[in-house]
This record gives structure tokens, sequence and C-alpha cells, in this order.
């Protein structure tokens, strides 16, 4: 039976009671009236003198992960609880938690979420909304406890090592032997040890394998930043959600740098959306956060085509360098364009995001046509490509 309806039974025996006079309903009443005051009270106090701690054991992930926070619940006042309602609020796509508990007189609770990451982004765990009732149902209370978290999903990456065509043969020239003094991230093979090799170079599986020493020999990079441009003019994006152009060209833009930047080259990215998005080319993990933090709220949101992206931001690039661009544009001024930046001796590569598999759009066909015309490297990807496969076979052109 609801307040109201008590409430309302309480008025009509009050009455009854006034205008009959008789002792038992006057008694009734009062029985009825402690039993809503009581309620109410009872049901006030159970959510009153909580508060809630919450601790992330990180406050960044990747699409794909899991966040995992522990959360506990106290309570400053000496007297049990009975079914409390717990509901975690967040804007983490998919993520719902909630449970029943009580709190003793010890009036501590404490247990662990999980949270998958199924999209990239900036989201909040919290507030907690808690609710409790009285014994009997009549009233519900609920009240909102902190504190708000704030997490950073970075967009997915695959696996690009098996890209097939050599980087030293795409960006910035031939490599080099080096001498025995200097290392690289580069081992091109091994071969037998000589006198003034360094004990640190010896390969000792091959050496196991051979049954004499072998050392280790690497390939001098070519002083070369690689430029990512990453296309999000918003009429040229095609799909929702994670088949959407603007996804998959996030996902291979994260997954190409990180790819780069592993293999030890100095990796910039330039995205024009309705800010622009620039970091300038520099090595290492904190490089790749970095992209990742971009790369995980942008949006495909620009105003500005890819070729007019190329014409503007080439010139950030030096004679020894690399672009790569990330583009569902069918646009033919932009292989043009590209072509223009390669006669400079920048060399280039181009991603091409199939958009008729996506969406209403023309086929690409005619634009790859052009890049392989003009000697430009490309790689062309359709909705639900494996990528890392699709990465890893390498460039064509």
């Amino acid at each position: 039976m609801s307040a109201l309806k008590v409430l309302t039974l309480t008025i009509v025996v009050a009455a009854l009671a006034v205008t009959s006079g008789q002792p038992v309903l006057f008694h009734l009443t009062d029985v009825l009236i402690a039993t809503l005051v009581l309620s109410a009270v009872w049901s006030w106090l159970s959510v009153r003198g909580l508060y809630l701690q919450r601790t992330l054991r990180q406050d960044r992930a990747q699409v794909g992960g899991v966040v995992e926070q522990r959360v506990q619940i106290r309570s400053t006042w000496p007297f049990p609880r009975l079914w409390i309602e717990f509901t975690d609020q967040g804007t983490l796509p998919d993520y719902h938690a909630g449970r029943v508990f009580d709190l003793g007189f010890s009036g501590h609770r404490a247990w662990n979420l999980e949270a998958p990451c199924r999209r990239r982004g900036l989201y909040q765990f919290g507030p907690a909304i808690v609710a409790s009732s009285d014994p009997f149902g009549f009233f519900r209370t609920t009240r909102q406890l902190g504190p708000v978290r704030s997490i950073l999903v970075y967009p997915a990456t695959v696996d690009v090592n098996g890209l097939t065509l050599p980087a030293g043969q795409l960006f910035g020239g031939d490599r080099r032997r080096t001498g025995w003094h200097q290392t690289t991230p580069h081992v091109s093979g091994t071969r037998e040890y000589q006198p003034g090799d360094p004990v640190r170079h010896v390969h000792w599986r091959s050496t196991a394998h051979a049954g004499r020493l072998m050392v280790k020999e690497f390939d001098l990079e070519p002083i070369a930043d690689i430029w990512l441009i990453l296309d999000l003019h918003a009429e040229v994006q095609r799909g929702e959600g994670d088949d959407s152009t603007e996804e998959y060209g996030v996902t291979i833009a994260a997954s190409l740098a990180r790819h780069f930047l592993k293999d030890g080259r100095s990796v910039g990215l330039i995205g024009i959306a309705g800010e622009h998005l620039i970091i300038p080319a520099d090595r290492g993990e904190r490089q790749l956060r970095k992209i990742l933090e971009e790369l995980a709220v942008v949006h495909a949101d620009g105003q500005e085509p890819i070729a007019e992206t190329l014409a503007a931001e080439s010139n950030r690039c030096t004679k020894n360098a690399a672009i790569i661009v990330v583009t569902p544009s069918i646009d033919e001024r932009w292989p043009s364009t590209l072509r223009g930046i390669r006669d400079r001796g920048i060399q280039v590569g181009a991603v091409v995001l199939e958009p008729s598999t996506f969406g209403d759009a023309p086929s690409s066909l005619f634009l790859v046509s052009s890049l392989a015309t003009c000697s430009i490297p490309s790689i062309l990807v359709k909705c639900h490509d494996q990528l890392d496969r699709v990465l890893s076979i390498g460039w064509r052109g």
C-alpha cells in the first residue's frame, strides 16, 4: 500500500472518529499517523550520513579494455541500514552498475566494479544514486553521492608490424649499414664476429645455432619525420558509430603512429576538425600518449577539404620527411596536390577508406587508379575489413 493510500485511509478514519466519537477509531487514527511519521523518518534517515569513496585503478584506458574501480560506502551514523539500493551513474557506453546492500553497525561496504570500454572518448563515472525505503514500503527516498571521476578511453590500435614495404623504401631514402660502434632500433641481420665488435652486439641465439660467435648488424635509420594527416572533413564522412569512416580513420592513424613510434621513428599528426589538431613530430612513448589522447576526443566536424589541408600544412615537412594521408575523400584534387608534394622531395603514401562500403557514396576505384598512375603508394580499406591484415599486406602502386 502506498503512502498516499495510507494517508487517505488516515483522513477517512479520523473523520469517522470525529463524527462517531468512537474511541477505537481515535486510537486507530493515532496508530496510522504514527506509522506514517515513523516510516517517513526511517526512509529519510536510511540515506543520510552516507559517504562514498571511488578509486579508479587508472584514468586512461583503451577500446577493448576494462576500467576497474573500487567503491566504498561508509556510514557516520551508528545504526544499521537495510535494503539500500546503489545505482552508479556514468556516461561510459554500456556501463550499468548497481546492487542492493545492507549496512550493519560497522557502517562500511566495499566492492569492485568493472566497466568495458567500447568507444573512444572522455567519460565520467558517477555520481551514484542511493535509495532506500521504510519496512512497509510507504516512502522511498533517494540521494546523490559523489565523487565523480573522469576516464579517457584511447582509440583501438591494431598490430601492423607485418607492413611489408620496407620503411626506407617509402620514407627518406635507402638505409645505410652502420659501423660496429653505432646502434639503431633496426637490425638488418647477423654476421660472424670480428675482432673489435662489442660483446653487447652478440646475438646468442644465432651463436648457439651456428656454433660460432655471431653479432647483429644494424641499419642506420634515415633522418625523417613521418606526418600522419587525418581527413576530418565532415562532408566526406560516411557510416555511423563503429562502422564509420571517422572511427576507421582514427583507428588507422593511431595504429600507424604506434607502429612507427615503436620502430623508433619521429611521428607527427595533423587533422583539421572544428579545432586544428597539430602535434609536432617527436619520438617515444610520451609522443604516442599525446597522439592517442588527441585522437580519443577528436571528431570529424571540419569544414576544410583534405586537398586544402595538404596544401596548407605540407610546409611543415622538410625534404627528408614523409606524409601519409588517411582519408575517405574521392575528390580528384588531393592526389594532384600529393603528387606536387612528392615532387618537392617529400615521400608520400595514402590510406584510402572506400566510402561506398560505409554508406551511400561513389566508388573510389578511379581515385585509387589515379594514385597508382602517379606512383603514389596506397592502401585501400573497406568497411568490416580486418585492419591488421589489410594494413600488414602493405602498400601498392
